[in-house]
């Protein structure tokens, strides 16, 4: 794959979270960007960037029209939003409850204009004690909202849906792993991230809820990326989440600081397996933003696995086109024949898919495929025995 097919949009995200006007290096095909923006979840973001381009590059007037109204509805959401969260932590601390704002709406703050992070739910942390409690609350706090089934989902988040078809995700816990050890391992060090935003953390939404900080977030953040690249596809909206946290918080440290941030990385990095992964991961975020995360290797040009990783990224966004959990075939084709099957028949299905991902993560991440292969296939078994209606597709 040619990179430079990526140049505009490349110059349109840079362009954005600089907050310039560098001029495209080529005549933009702007139905294609906008194709591609759609792909990664950051159409406000480009668009935005767009209509400050100079004049002989900015879209034709109509574009130009819809490109705003993008924005302007974006904005208006969030706006909106605020209110329906507001409500939503009210119920919450009435339960003595204290929540924790997650990801993509507790990262607003960072972009240069906070509509320019794009989302579709609100995720909130709320921890394993106090989760039935707090999918009380909000049952009675937004009667009117579709509200999911709260067993079914207890293994990580609770989700409520309104009419305008945003969400908010209640979360028991905020990551789920393949081996029981690694999740006890886990919920350690989320209980104390948690606990150190709840006590001195930084607020957001005019000080209203508490979003995760220091090293932990930036843990957790790569976490969550690299679990959307194993699924469905990872889209550079989070590439963009971690790079400007790491610019907010780590970039201001001291030397002592930076070392102490470098070493509870790497701990729990090779902990996970997953080492080798982020270096694929801060190989997209240099390239990208130019923004350098913590333990990122020196060289100034990716090698091969890493030059695969980046197009892989570039080119799917966050819809790869093929499921593995139906052992690797097409996801439209497959996904309503497979449900009409029995259990044991979907369960073979899955197993397929569990090797097929394996050789699908090797070429990127040979250390975290060896791992994660059999612990996945004894999860599977224990929750088929534990819980028959807890299939994975």
């Amino acid at each position: 794959m040619n990179l430079t097919v990526y140049d505009n949009l490349l110059t349109l995200v840079r362009n954005a979270i600089l907050d310039v006007n560098t001029p495209l290096p080529s005549a933009p095909d702007w139905q294609e960007l906008i194709r591609m923006a759609r792909l990664h979840g950051i159409e406000p973001l480009m668009y935005d960037a767009a209509l400050r381009l100079p004049a002989e590059q900015v879209p034709d007037k109509a574009l130009a029209m819809q490109m705003k109204q993008v924005c302007v509805y974006q904005m208006q959401q969030q706006t909106q939003w605020i209110p329906r969260i507001r409500k939503a932590v009210e119920a919450l601390r009435a339960k003595n409850i204290e929540p924790v704002l997650l990801k993509g709406f507790g990262l607003a703050d960072l972009y240069p204009k906070p509509y320019l992070r794009s989302w579709g739910d609100a995720d909130i942390w709320v921890g394993i004690k106090a989760y039935h409690p707090a999918c009380g609350a909000l049952r009675e706090a937004f009667p009117e909202a579709i509200h999911h089934d709260e067993e079914y989902e207890e293994l990580k988040h609770y989700g409520i849906v309104f009419p305008d078809s945003n969400a908010i995700e209640l979360h028991r816990i905020a990551m789920d792993f393949p081996t029981r050890p690694e999740e006890a391992y886990w919920q350690m060090l989320e209980v104390e991230g948690m606990r150190e935003a709840i006590a001195h953390g930084k607020r957001c939404l005019d000080g209203l809820i508490p979003v995760p900080g220091g090293a932990f977030n930036t843990l957790f953040l790569f976490l969550h990326m690299w679990e959307h690249f194993c699924g469905t596809g990872m889209p550079l909206k989070q590439v963009l989440d971690i790079a400007l946290f790491v610019r907010s918080e780590y970039e201001p440290l001291t030397e002592d600081e930076k070392r102490r941030w470098d070493t509870y990385l790497s701990t729990h990095l090779e902990r996970f397996h997953l080492s080798e992964a982020w270096q694929l991961v801060a190989c997209v975020t240099r390239y990208v933003t130019g923004i350098r995360l913590p333990l990122t290797d020196e060289k100034e040009k990716p090698d091969n696995r890493q030059q695969r990783f980046l197009e892989r990224v570039l080119a799917e966004g966050m819809c790869r086109e093929k499921e593995f959990a139906l052992g690797g075939s097409d996801r439209y084709d497959e996904r309503e024949r497979v449900k009409q099957l029995p259990v044991w028949r979907r369960k073979i299905i899955t197993l397929r898919g569990r090797f097929a991902h394996a050789r699908f993560l090797r070429q990127f991440s040979p250390e975290y495929a060896r791992h994660t292969l059999w612990a996945a296939i004894g999860k599977g078994i224990r929750r088929t025995i534990r819980r028959e209606r807890m299939i994975d597709y």
